[in-house]
């Protein structure tokens, strides 16, 4: 079968045309591929940075809960600090509310023994009064009270309590030259913690009018239950001085105006008799 020139020439230009067709298919093949790698390329770098993203802001998270936890733990801290200085307040205030109710109770047995104490004019009563007080509100065990003599103006006792103060049958000694002080300067002495010598008392409250010392009292042991003399004992025994000196001179006086008094009375009567 033969094929004619013109045959020939359109189906080698068909032929061209598919060359043509398979070349730009080639191309667009190529093109594809090429594209779709550039799609995978730039896919894993979008997944690389959205992975970067996410840590970025895990490490952000990460830190803003770092620092609020730093917070807290300040907060807490602080609450804690404060919680323990209140805790400490509110025992201080505690110790001090029964400091105060003990300081409170002390004045109100010191004024009822104080109202006792001037309610009589007998030196014996007077005596066994603050003896009671130097006892039952100092809570002293062991005590001398000495008293200004009126001819020789020397302080010697006249009462005491407790086998310290007393030595076969008489006063024990004591330091002299400390009572001299406190009789001369009327200042009170309390022996400092730890610091007491042998036959000092632990404290020696001078008894004073106007300035003027009357006698003393002088404390050498405390009694089982008390360890030491606080800021209260101190107190008490210094108005306690202060009313025992009223009450031992008014009752002395008392008693001396009595006794002259009856002595008139016997020499009255003697000389009516004549």
């Amino acid at each position: 079968m033969s094929i004619s020139h013109e045959e020939m020439q359109r189906l080698l230009s068909s032929g061209e045309e598919l060359q043509e067709i398979l070349r730009k298919s080639r191309d667009f093949t190529q093109q594809l591929m090429q594209e779709n790698e550039r799609l995978r390329y730039r896919a894993v770098q979008l997944e690389q940075q959205v992975q970067e993203a996410e840590a970025g802001r895990d490490r952000q998270l990460l830190a803003a809960v770092q620092l609020e936890n730093e917070r807290l733990k300040e907060k807490a801290a602080f609450l804690e600090k404060r919680f323990s200085e209140v805790q400490q307040e509110n025992q201080d205030f505690a110790q001090k509310y029964v400091e105060v109710a003990q300081q409170n109770e002390g004045l109100a047995n010191l004024y009822v023994a104080s109202f006792q104490l001037h309610s009589t004019l007998d030196p014996e009563e007077v005596m066994g009064i603050v003896k009671e007080i130097i006892i039952n509100l100092v809570g002293s065990e062991e005590f001398v009270l000495f008293v200004k003599d009126k001819r020789t103006g020397e302080l010697s006792p006249v009462t005491w309590e407790g086998p310290f103060a007393m030595r076969e049958g008489k006063p024990a000694p004591w330091d002299a030259e400390l009572l001299d002080r406190v009789a001369r300067t009327g200042q009170p002495f309390f022996a400092p913690a730890g610091e007491r010598r042998r036959g000092t008392p632990l404290a020696c409250v001078p008894l004073t009018i106007k300035q003027e010392v009357v006698g003393a009292i002088a404390v050498f042991k405390l009694l089982v239950q008390k360890p030491a003399l606080g800021a209260m004992d101190m107190e008490i025994m210094n108005l306690l001085a202060a009313h025992a000196a009223t009450a031992i001179v008014s009752s002395r006086l008392y008693a001396d105006a009595d006794r002259k008094l009856k002595t008139i009375e016997g020499f009255m009567e003697l000389l009516k008799a004549r």
